[in-house]
Protein backbone atom coordinates (compact mmCIF):
# COMPACT_ATOMS: atom_id res chain seq x y z
CA UNK A 1 0.00 0.00 0.00
CA UNK A 2 1.01 3.40 -1.36
CA UNK A 3 0.79 6.97 -0.82
CA UNK A 4 1.20 8.69 -4.47
CA UNK A 5 1.08 12.66 -5.68
CA UNK A 6 -0.17 13.48 -9.07
CA UNK A 7 2.00 16.55 -10.06
CA UNK A 8 2.12 16.47 -13.70
CA UNK A 9 -0.29 19.74 -14.46
CA UNK A 10 0.25 22.23 -17.02
CA UNK A 11 1.53 24.96 -14.21
CA UNK A 12 3.48 24.82 -10.65
CA UNK A 13 0.68 23.68 -8.06
CA UNK A 14 0.78 24.37 -4.36
CA UNK A 15 1.92 21.34 -1.83
CA UNK A 16 0.73 20.44 1.25
CA UNK A 17 2.65 20.76 4.10
CA UNK A 18 4.08 16.87 5.02
CA UNK A 19 1.55 16.70 8.27
CA UNK A 20 -1.30 17.46 5.84
CA UNK A 21 -0.26 14.68 3.60
CA UNK A 22 0.35 12.22 6.13
CA UNK A 23 -3.07 13.18 7.74
CA UNK A 24 -4.82 12.30 4.20
CA UNK A 25 -3.10 9.18 4.16
CA UNK A 26 -4.32 7.92 7.89
CA UNK A 27 -7.55 8.92 7.33
CA UNK A 28 -7.99 6.74 4.50
CA UNK A 29 -5.93 4.31 5.27
CA UNK A 30 -8.71 2.04 7.41
CA UNK A 31 -11.23 2.31 4.78
CA UNK A 32 -8.55 0.37 2.42
CA UNK A 33 -8.11 -2.30 5.04
CA UNK A 34 -11.45 -2.92 5.92
CA UNK A 35 -12.46 -2.07 1.98
CA UNK A 36 -12.64 -5.79 1.21
CA UNK A 37 -16.04 -7.21 0.91
CA UNK A 38 -18.37 -9.72 -0.50
CA UNK A 39 -19.40 -7.84 -3.42
CA UNK A 40 -15.63 -7.54 -5.06
CA UNK A 41 -15.90 -11.29 -4.90
CA UNK A 42 -19.62 -11.51 -6.77
CA UNK A 43 -18.01 -8.87 -9.25
CA UNK A 44 -16.78 -11.47 -11.89
CA UNK A 45 -19.15 -13.30 -11.72
CA UNK A 46 -22.82 -11.42 -11.41
CA UNK A 47 -23.35 -9.36 -14.60
CA UNK A 48 -25.65 -9.13 -17.72
CA UNK A 49 -25.03 -12.36 -19.39
CA UNK A 50 -24.04 -13.81 -23.04
CA UNK A 51 -23.86 -11.94 -26.05
CA UNK A 52 -25.14 -14.15 -28.70
CA UNK A 53 -28.57 -13.21 -29.67
CA UNK A 54 -30.68 -16.45 -29.96
CA UNK A 55 -29.59 -17.67 -26.54
CA UNK A 56 -31.02 -14.45 -25.27
CA UNK A 57 -33.98 -14.66 -27.29
CA UNK A 58 -35.00 -18.10 -25.49
CA UNK A 59 -33.66 -16.50 -21.79
CA UNK A 60 -30.51 -18.76 -22.28
CA UNK A 61 -32.77 -22.41 -21.89
CA UNK A 62 -30.13 -23.99 -23.53
CA UNK A 63 -29.21 -27.24 -22.06
CA UNK A 64 -31.29 -28.93 -24.23
CA UNK A 65 -31.98 -26.87 -27.24
CA UNK A 66 -30.09 -29.60 -29.69
CA UNK A 67 -29.49 -28.20 -33.26
CA UNK A 68 -32.90 -25.32 -32.93
CA UNK A 69 -30.60 -23.04 -31.56
CA UNK A 70 -27.27 -22.69 -33.16
CA UNK A 71 -24.28 -21.39 -31.54
CA UNK A 72 -22.09 -21.73 -28.01
CA UNK A 73 -25.34 -23.17 -25.14
CA UNK A 74 -24.47 -24.18 -21.15
CA UNK A 75 -24.60 -27.74 -22.73
CA UNK A 76 -21.73 -28.60 -24.83
CA UNK A 77 -23.58 -32.06 -26.07
CA UNK A 78 -25.87 -29.88 -28.52
CA UNK A 79 -22.58 -29.63 -30.44
CA UNK A 80 -23.11 -33.07 -31.65
CA UNK A 81 -26.74 -32.61 -33.09
CA UNK A 82 -25.78 -29.98 -35.71
CA UNK A 83 -24.91 -31.39 -39.51
CA UNK A 84 -23.75 -28.01 -41.15
CA UNK A 85 -20.95 -26.07 -40.68
CA UNK A 86 -22.01 -22.50 -39.07
CA UNK A 87 -20.55 -19.26 -38.15
CA UNK A 88 -22.36 -16.14 -36.40
CA UNK A 89 -20.98 -13.15 -35.55
CA UNK A 90 -22.86 -9.68 -33.70
CA UNK A 91 -22.78 -6.79 -32.10
CA UNK A 92 -24.42 -5.51 -28.39
CA UNK A 93 -25.99 -2.62 -27.36
CA UNK A 94 -26.31 -2.08 -23.92
CA UNK A 95 -28.19 0.40 -21.87
CA UNK A 96 -28.75 0.80 -17.96
CA UNK A 97 -31.49 2.90 -16.89
CA UNK A 98 -32.65 4.15 -13.10
CA UNK A 99 -33.40 7.00 -10.96
CA UNK A 100 -31.69 10.17 -12.49
CA UNK A 101 -29.14 8.00 -14.47
CA UNK A 102 -28.91 6.73 -18.10
CA UNK A 103 -25.75 4.64 -19.95
CA UNK A 104 -25.21 3.12 -22.82
CA UNK A 105 -22.76 1.79 -25.02
CA UNK A 106 -22.15 -0.70 -28.22
CA UNK A 107 -19.35 -2.87 -28.60
CA UNK A 108 -18.24 -6.11 -30.46
CA UNK A 109 -20.34 -9.26 -29.37
CA UNK A 110 -18.10 -12.19 -30.52
CA UNK A 111 -17.83 -14.64 -33.25
CA UNK A 112 -18.21 -18.69 -32.93
CA UNK A 113 -18.05 -21.18 -35.23
CA UNK A 114 -19.36 -25.05 -35.52
CA UNK A 115 -17.71 -27.42 -37.46
CA UNK A 116 -19.10 -31.04 -37.92
CA UNK A 117 -16.30 -33.73 -38.86
CA UNK A 118 -17.14 -37.03 -41.25
CA UNK A 119 -16.97 -39.92 -39.22
CA UNK A 120 -17.86 -43.40 -40.28
CA UNK A 121 -20.29 -43.30 -37.62
CA UNK A 122 -22.35 -41.09 -35.36
CA UNK A 123 -21.32 -37.83 -35.42
CA UNK A 124 -18.15 -35.89 -33.96
CA UNK A 125 -18.46 -31.83 -33.99
CA UNK A 126 -16.40 -29.07 -33.16
CA UNK A 127 -17.54 -25.29 -31.71
CA UNK A 128 -14.82 -22.79 -31.02
CA UNK A 129 -14.88 -18.70 -30.89
CA UNK A 130 -14.64 -16.10 -27.85
CA UNK A 131 -17.73 -13.63 -26.61
CA UNK A 132 -18.67 -11.49 -24.15
CA UNK A 133 -19.31 -13.37 -21.65
CA UNK A 134 -20.05 -11.44 -18.99
CA UNK A 135 -21.54 -6.91 -19.18
CA UNK A 136 -20.59 -5.29 -15.73
CA UNK A 137 -22.60 -1.81 -17.00
CA UNK A 138 -24.18 -0.09 -13.33
CA UNK A 139 -24.77 3.14 -12.58
CA UNK A 140 -26.80 5.63 -9.60
CA UNK A 141 -26.06 8.79 -8.05
CA UNK A 142 -23.20 7.56 -6.92
CA UNK A 143 -21.61 5.10 -8.80
CA UNK A 144 -20.51 4.63 -12.90
CA UNK A 145 -19.27 1.15 -13.82
CA UNK A 146 -18.04 -0.47 -17.24
CA UNK A 147 -16.44 -3.53 -18.38
CA UNK A 148 -16.90 -7.26 -19.03
CA UNK A 149 -15.52 -10.53 -19.15
CA UNK A 150 -14.65 -12.81 -22.27
CA UNK A 151 -14.55 -16.27 -23.26
CA UNK A 152 -12.57 -18.32 -25.61
CA UNK A 153 -13.57 -21.50 -25.59
CA UNK A 154 -13.51 -24.83 -27.66
CA UNK A 155 -15.64 -27.65 -27.39
CA UNK A 156 -16.32 -30.82 -29.03
CA UNK A 157 -19.26 -33.30 -28.76
CA UNK A 158 -19.79 -36.83 -30.19
CA UNK A 159 -23.15 -39.18 -30.36
CA UNK A 160 -21.64 -42.26 -28.68
CA UNK A 161 -24.99 -44.49 -29.40
CA UNK A 162 -27.98 -43.82 -31.58
CA UNK A 163 -29.65 -40.32 -29.79
CA UNK A 164 -27.36 -39.97 -27.55
CA UNK A 165 -24.61 -37.16 -27.10
CA UNK A 166 -22.25 -36.22 -24.66
CA UNK A 167 -19.70 -32.99 -25.13
CA UNK A 168 -16.88 -31.18 -23.14
CA UNK A 169 -15.98 -27.45 -23.72
CA UNK A 170 -12.65 -25.51 -21.95
CA UNK A 171 -12.98 -21.90 -21.48
CA UNK A 172 -10.81 -19.32 -20.98
CA UNK A 173 -11.60 -16.00 -19.15
CA UNK A 174 -10.57 -12.55 -19.39
CA UNK A 175 -11.37 -9.03 -18.51
CA UNK A 176 -11.84 -5.80 -16.51
CA UNK A 177 -14.16 -4.03 -14.66
CA UNK A 178 -13.63 -0.11 -13.77
CA UNK A 179 -16.03 1.25 -11.20
CA UNK A 180 -16.00 4.91 -10.08
CA UNK A 181 -17.60 5.87 -6.77
CA UNK A 182 -18.16 9.22 -5.35
CA UNK A 183 -19.17 9.88 -1.93
CA UNK A 184 -19.81 13.21 -0.10
CA UNK A 185 -16.27 13.88 1.25
CA UNK A 186 -14.31 11.32 -0.93
CA UNK A 187 -14.34 9.23 -3.98
CA UNK A 188 -12.61 5.69 -5.54
CA UNK A 189 -11.28 4.26 -8.48
CA UNK A 190 -11.63 0.05 -9.03
CA UNK A 191 -10.11 -1.66 -11.43
CA UNK A 192 -9.67 -5.38 -11.17
CA UNK A 193 -8.21 -7.36 -13.90
CA UNK A 194 -9.71 -10.66 -14.34
CA UNK A 195 -8.30 -13.88 -16.31
CA UNK A 196 -9.53 -17.63 -15.30
CA UNK A 197 -10.71 -20.95 -16.55
CA UNK A 198 -13.59 -23.68 -16.20
CA UNK A 199 -14.47 -26.84 -17.85
CA UNK A 200 -18.03 -27.99 -18.71
CA UNK A 201 -19.62 -31.64 -19.67
CA UNK A 202 -22.85 -32.49 -20.80
CA UNK A 203 -25.13 -34.72 -22.58
CA UNK A 204 -28.35 -34.99 -24.97
CA UNK A 205 -30.90 -37.47 -24.91
CA UNK A 206 -33.57 -37.42 -27.54
CA UNK A 207 -35.93 -39.75 -26.38
CA UNK A 208 -38.43 -39.03 -29.10
CA UNK A 209 -39.09 -37.14 -32.31
CA UNK A 210 -40.30 -34.44 -30.26
CA UNK A 211 -38.16 -34.67 -26.79
CA UNK A 212 -35.23 -34.31 -25.90
CA UNK A 213 -33.43 -34.22 -22.47
CA UNK A 214 -30.41 -32.63 -21.11
CA UNK A 215 -27.79 -31.99 -18.37
CA UNK A 216 -24.20 -30.46 -17.61
CA UNK A 217 -21.81 -29.47 -15.44
CA UNK A 218 -19.44 -26.50 -14.89
CA UNK A 219 -16.60 -27.03 -13.23
CA UNK A 220 -15.58 -24.60 -10.02
CA UNK A 221 -14.08 -21.71 -12.40
CA UNK A 222 -10.69 -20.96 -10.93
CA UNK A 223 -10.55 -16.68 -11.31
CA UNK A 224 -7.19 -14.62 -10.77
CA UNK A 225 -7.88 -10.89 -9.56
CA UNK A 226 -5.14 -8.82 -9.65
CA UNK A 227 -6.91 -5.68 -8.15
CA UNK A 228 -6.02 -2.04 -8.03
CA UNK A 229 -8.16 0.49 -5.35
CA UNK A 230 -7.29 4.59 -5.93
CA UNK A 231 -8.67 6.59 -2.82
CA UNK A 232 -9.13 10.20 -2.70
CA UNK A 233 -10.62 13.36 -0.78
CA UNK A 234 -12.58 15.32 -2.80
CA UNK A 235 -11.42 18.70 -1.88
CA UNK A 236 -7.83 16.89 -2.36
CA UNK A 237 -8.12 15.33 -5.52
CA UNK A 238 -4.25 15.04 -6.31
CA UNK A 239 -3.58 13.81 -3.16
CA UNK A 240 -3.93 9.76 -3.15
CA UNK A 241 -3.64 6.71 -1.68
CA UNK A 242 -3.13 3.18 -3.86
CA UNK A 243 -3.53 -0.50 -3.10
CA UNK A 244 -2.91 -3.20 -5.20
CA UNK A 245 -4.29 -7.07 -4.49
CA UNK A 246 -4.11 -10.18 -5.76
CA UNK A 247 -5.92 -13.31 -5.35
CA UNK A 248 -7.73 -16.51 -6.50
CA UNK A 249 -11.45 -17.18 -6.42
CA UNK A 250 -12.90 -20.17 -6.82
CA UNK A 251 -16.76 -20.33 -8.13
CA UNK A 252 -18.39 -23.16 -7.05
CA UNK A 253 -19.85 -25.76 -9.95
CA UNK A 254 -22.94 -25.03 -11.34
CA UNK A 255 -25.57 -27.89 -12.73
CA UNK A 256 -28.22 -27.24 -15.43
CA UNK A 257 -30.90 -29.81 -16.28
CA UNK A 258 -33.94 -29.07 -18.54
CA UNK A 259 -35.98 -30.03 -21.84
CA UNK A 260 -37.07 -29.67 -24.85
CA UNK A 261 -40.28 -29.80 -26.33
CA UNK A 262 -39.84 -29.67 -30.60
CA UNK A 263 -43.07 -29.95 -32.42
CA UNK A 264 -42.98 -28.82 -36.35
CA UNK A 265 -43.94 -24.76 -35.94
CA UNK A 266 -43.68 -24.77 -32.14
CA UNK A 267 -40.90 -25.37 -29.54
CA UNK A 268 -40.55 -24.77 -26.23
CA UNK A 269 -37.62 -24.97 -23.85
CA UNK A 270 -36.73 -25.16 -19.94
CA UNK A 271 -33.78 -24.88 -17.91
CA UNK A 272 -33.01 -25.29 -14.45
CA UNK A 273 -29.43 -23.39 -13.12
CA UNK A 274 -28.33 -24.37 -9.58
CA UNK A 275 -25.58 -22.77 -7.65
CA UNK A 276 -24.09 -23.24 -4.39
CA UNK A 277 -22.56 -19.86 -3.65
CA UNK A 278 -21.69 -20.79 -0.08
CA UNK A 279 -19.18 -22.61 -1.35
CA UNK A 280 -17.52 -19.89 -3.52
CA UNK A 281 -13.67 -19.92 -1.77
CA UNK A 282 -11.04 -16.90 -1.64
CA UNK A 283 -7.18 -17.42 -1.24
CA UNK A 284 -4.63 -15.13 -1.42
CA UNK A 285 -1.01 -15.20 -0.31
CA UNK A 286 -0.87 -11.42 0.50
CA UNK A 287 -3.41 -12.05 3.24
CA UNK A 288 -3.05 -13.37 6.95
CA UNK A 289 -4.45 -16.92 7.32
CA UNK A 290 -6.85 -16.03 10.20
CA UNK A 291 -8.05 -12.84 7.97
CA UNK A 292 -8.58 -15.69 4.70
CA UNK A 293 -10.52 -17.12 7.10
CA UNK A 294 -12.61 -14.86 8.47
CA UNK A 295 -13.58 -14.24 4.53
CA UNK A 296 -14.23 -17.67 4.13
CA UNK A 297 -16.55 -17.96 6.63
CA UNK A 298 -18.54 -14.16 6.17
CA UNK A 299 -18.89 -15.63 2.12
CA UNK A 300 -20.96 -19.05 4.06
CA UNK A 301 -22.47 -16.99 6.33
CA UNK A 302 -24.15 -14.71 4.39
CA UNK A 303 -24.18 -16.00 0.57
CA UNK A 304 -26.85 -18.90 0.01
CA UNK A 305 -27.78 -21.63 -2.84
CA UNK A 306 -29.85 -20.46 -5.55
CA UNK A 307 -31.97 -21.86 -8.80
CA UNK A 308 -32.27 -20.11 -11.62
CA UNK A 309 -34.93 -20.71 -14.14
CA UNK A 310 -34.97 -20.42 -17.50
CA UNK A 311 -38.08 -20.81 -19.83
CA UNK A 312 -38.16 -20.00 -23.62
CA UNK A 313 -40.21 -20.66 -26.99
CA UNK A 314 -40.21 -20.75 -30.71
CA UNK A 315 -42.70 -20.62 -33.78
CA UNK A 316 -41.86 -21.71 -36.92
CA UNK A 317 -44.77 -20.04 -39.28
CA UNK A 318 -44.65 -21.85 -42.09
CA UNK A 319 -45.92 -19.33 -44.08
CA UNK A 320 -42.60 -16.86 -43.59
CA UNK A 321 -38.82 -17.29 -43.56
CA UNK A 322 -38.97 -16.20 -39.95
CA UNK A 323 -38.32 -17.65 -36.95
CA UNK A 324 -39.87 -16.06 -33.51
CA UNK A 325 -38.41 -16.14 -30.10
CA UNK A 326 -39.33 -14.99 -26.49
CA UNK A 327 -37.49 -16.19 -23.32
CA UNK A 328 -37.83 -15.46 -19.44
CA UNK A 329 -35.40 -15.53 -16.29
CA UNK A 330 -35.74 -15.80 -12.57
CA UNK A 331 -32.75 -15.26 -11.26
CA UNK A 332 -32.70 -15.31 -7.56
CA UNK A 333 -29.35 -12.88 -6.56
CA UNK A 334 -26.87 -14.88 -4.01
CA UNK A 335 -27.12 -12.95 -1.19
CA UNK A 336 -29.73 -10.74 0.76
CA UNK A 337 -29.18 -6.90 1.04
CA UNK A 338 -30.99 -4.34 -0.84
CA UNK A 339 -32.46 -6.23 -3.54
CA UNK A 340 -36.19 -6.22 -2.92
CA UNK A 341 -37.57 -10.16 -2.92
CA UNK A 342 -33.73 -10.92 -3.87
CA UNK A 343 -34.08 -11.34 -7.14
CA UNK A 344 -33.99 -10.21 -10.56
CA UNK A 345 -36.01 -11.27 -13.39
CA UNK A 346 -35.39 -10.83 -17.42
CA UNK A 347 -37.60 -11.06 -20.22
CA UNK A 348 -36.26 -11.43 -23.59
CA UNK A 349 -37.57 -11.47 -27.06
CA UNK A 350 -35.88 -12.43 -30.63
CA UNK A 351 -36.35 -13.43 -34.24
CA UNK A 352 -34.12 -14.78 -37.44
CA UNK A 353 -34.57 -14.44 -41.13
CA UNK A 354 -33.45 -16.79 -44.14
CA UNK A 355 -31.66 -14.17 -46.61
CA UNK A 356 -30.93 -17.27 -48.37
CA UNK A 357 -29.95 -20.94 -47.92
CA UNK A 358 -26.40 -19.50 -46.64
CA UNK A 359 -26.95 -16.32 -44.87
CA UNK A 360 -28.97 -15.08 -41.87
CA UNK A 361 -29.68 -12.34 -39.86
CA UNK A 362 -31.15 -12.34 -36.31
CA UNK A 363 -31.92 -10.27 -33.40
CA UNK A 364 -32.67 -10.24 -29.71
CA UNK A 365 -33.78 -7.83 -27.21
CA UNK A 366 -33.90 -8.62 -23.41
CA UNK A 367 -34.78 -6.52 -20.31
CA UNK A 368 -33.55 -7.37 -17.14
CA UNK A 369 -35.65 -5.21 -14.07
CA UNK A 370 -35.61 -5.17 -10.33
CA UNK A 371 -35.56 -2.88 -7.62
CA UNK A 372 -32.40 -1.20 -6.01
CA UNK A 373 -33.39 0.39 -2.14
CA UNK A 374 -36.95 0.59 -3.50
CA UNK A 375 -36.26 2.09 -6.57
CA UNK A 376 -37.20 0.29 -9.93
CA UNK A 377 -34.12 -0.38 -12.31
CA UNK A 378 -33.51 -2.26 -15.70
CA UNK A 379 -30.37 -3.37 -18.27
CA UNK A 380 -31.76 -3.61 -21.57
CA UNK A 381 -29.33 -5.69 -24.01
CA UNK A 382 -30.27 -5.60 -27.61
CA UNK A 383 -28.17 -7.75 -30.07
CA UNK A 384 -27.69 -7.89 -33.66
CA UNK A 385 -25.66 -11.00 -35.24
CA UNK A 386 -25.48 -12.05 -38.99
CA UNK A 387 -24.76 -16.07 -39.71
CA UNK A 388 -23.23 -18.41 -42.23
CA UNK A 389 -24.55 -21.88 -42.41
CA UNK A 390 -23.03 -24.34 -45.53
Amino acid sequence: MTCTTFLQRSRQEYLPSPFIYILICILLLPALLFSQQRDDFLRPFFGYYDSQSLTNAIGRATVASGQVIPGRSSNPANLGMHRFHYIQTGFQHGSFKGPDVDKSHTQFGGIYAIMPIKVYQGSLVYGFGIRKDIDFTDASQVISEKGGIYATELGVSVEISKNLFVGGEFQYLSGTDKLTTTEMDSSSYLNPKYRGFNLSFGFVHRLSSIVQIGASVQSPTFMWVDEKLTTWHNDSPYQSIEETREYLLRRPLTFHLGSAVLYKYFNFFYELEWTDWQDLEFSSDEYYESDIAEINKEIEDELRPVITNHIGTALHPPWLPVHIYAGYQYMPVQYTGAYTSNKRESLSFGSSYMLSQQFSIHSSYTRYYWKYSGNEEHYGMFVFGVSLHY
